[in-house]
């Protein structure tokens, strides 16, 4: 017979596994066998950082009027016969510091030769000097993220040409900074003024990674495409040329520990585990490459990428208890090395998560220590991401305090921060409505549902069960509506737990069954 000690482990396990399965997290689908992206045989001759018009004699600018026009410049490689159609459509800003256009030009044919990217030229400058200047950081992403939307695109390229070469930063028109790999503003794309094939593979690579497919078509293409693209790339971060500057070089690390982690994340479990190791040894090795004139922040970020890739590889396991406590390790050194001050955004979401992250540890190893660290996270997160500034933000933040809370409460059996997270759902029921967010709003429910479950067994009964019961059958309902089957089901058996409470209340005059000790407790989102 199973000991107790056993059973907890393996209903931490469980209730761990749903909170995946309330989160929509499920393996990938089978993916295709990847093709191999058309890339240009000889690249297109680079641009000069001078202006060339300013080496020639009067008597050339004369002549010059007399001769022709040159046909403009096409793509360095023509698409094949019977090419498939470009699934993804890719703006090339003009850059700061390119004063002829030559540097963009070159960006939108080393990009155009590629058949599943349309590329169209945007001539309008982004420009970002400073990345601790918080406001300037915040007015910039905006644009850049607004003219994404106009030209209905799904990435633009952007940034500045000076004589190192480029540095590139990655816009899309919708903020998804948490997801792992995100090309946030703070991610540069540092390349040499003259690049050939191996460095315009990584720069295709870092696309098809930024890229957020919003169609199931664009995600049957980026699985297709990613893992030949991140291959081809590999080369170049393996052994970066030592002619790159020492930026370039932890630049090209860092770009290509985001394009293995997007390509982990899109494979299946088996072909995931290398392109997950080769993720962090790259994001290792850009943190051999800091100098120490270097901001705290750039460490900084380079934590919370490795933390990231961890908690994402740690996710597909059945036990992840031990890439949990590594991934928290680094997330706390994020927090430590991001001043709040000057990048209010990155500590922020560090903190995000790495209440995330210790909450996900307690449902695995029941440690209650855990979920104190975790609220206290959160709760300071609060400080950046304001109801009234920033809404959904702050809604789906509380919403993660008020799981905390519900399963602190329980395990203490303390009613008072069970209260705590039943008003907390209320306020974040406040923001998020069914008509406008329902499955936000469905999974709040669900936490409500559940809390509500927890305070009435807690209180000897405190008559909240019919409104645990309308909480989690709303949530069921919009659950089954739109598809989300492991959601649905986790709300289903916190339902039947409901049911089952009041049906052997009215037969047994308010007593407690002994199959209550077997908590819900699931549903967090």
């Amino acid at each position: 017979m199973a000991s107790e000690e056993d059973e907890k482990r393996a209903e931490r396990l469980r209730r761990a596994r749903d909170l995946a399965a309330s989160r929509g997290f499920a393996p990938s689908g089978a993916a295709p066998a990847p093709s191999v992206p058309a890339v240009p045989t000889k690249a297109a001759k680079p641009p000069s950082a001078e202006n060339s018009a300013d080496r020639l004699g009067l008597m050339d600018i004369i002549v010059g009027l007399f001769k022709p026009k040159p046909p403009p410049p096409t793509a360095t490689a023509q698409q094949p016969q019977g090419a498939e159609a470009p699934s993804f459509t890719v703006l090339v800003a003009a850059l700061a510091g390119d004063a002829d256009g030559s540097a963009a030009t070159f960006l939108n044919q080393a990009l155009a030769a590629r058949s599943a990217l349309k590329v169209k030229a945007l001539g309008k400058v982004f420009q970002l000097d400073n990345l601790e200047d918080p406001s300037l950081v915040s007015s910039v992403v905006l644009n850049t993220r607004h003219a994404v939307a106009e030209e209905d695109a799904e990435l633009m390229v952007w940034g500045d040409f000076g004589k190192d070469g480029y540095r590139l930063r990655l816009a899309t028109a919708t903020a998804d900074d948490e997801r792992a790999a995100a090309f946030g503003p703070a991610t540069r794309i540092e390349l040499p003024k003259e690049f050939g094939e191996p460095t315009a593979n990584l720069l295709f690579a870092a696309v098809l990674a930024a890229i957020d497919p919003s169609t199931d078509a664009q995600k049957a293409a980026s699985r297709r495409l990613l893992p030949a693209a991140a291959a081809a790339a590999e080369a170049l971060a393996l052994r970066p040329p030592v002619q790159l500057t020492m930026p370039q070089q932890r630049s090209v690390q860092l770009v290509f520990g985001h394009v293995a982690t997007a390509t982990a994340v899109a494979s299946l479990a088996e072909d995931a585990k290398p392109w997950f190791e080769k993720a962090i040894n790259a994001y290792r090795q850009a943190q051999r490459r800091l100098g120490r004139t270097d901001p705290t922040w750039e460490a900084g970020l380079l934590h919370k990428h490795i933390a990231a890739v961890i908690a994402a590889k740690a996710e597909r396991e059945k036990d992840g208890a031990a890439l949990w406590e590594e991934a928290i390790k680094e997330w706390r050194l994020a927090v430590e090395n991001l001043p709040r001050a000057l990048m209010p955004q990155e500590w922020a979401s560090a903190q995000v998560k790495l209440g995330g992250g210790l909450f996900r540890l307690d449902l695995l190893t029941g440690q209650t220590e855990l979920l104190r660290e975790a609220l206290q996270a959160l709760q300071a997160t609060l400080q950046v991401y304001s109801r009234t500034e920033t809404p959904q933000r702050w809604a789906e933040i509380m919403n993660t305090i008020a799981q905390v809370l519900e399963v602190y409460g329980d395990q203490m059996k303390n009613t008072d921060v069970l209260q705590r997270a039943v008003d907390a759902c209320h306020s974040v029921l406040e923001i998020r409505t069914r008509e406008r967010t329902p499955l936000a709003w469905a999974a709040t429910q669900n936490t409500l549902g559940s809390a509500l479950f927890m305070l009435d067994r807690h209180s000897n009964g405190g008559g909240h069960l019919a409104e645990a019961e309308e909480a989690l059958g709303g949530a069921l309902e919009v659950f089954q509506a739109h598809g989300a089957k492991g959601p649905a089901k986790v709300a289903a058996r916190n339902l039947s737990h409901v049911r089952k409470m009041m049906e052997t209340r009215k037969s047994r005059g308010g007593v407690d069954p002994h199959w209550l000790d077997d908590d819900p407790g699931e549903g967090r989102r």
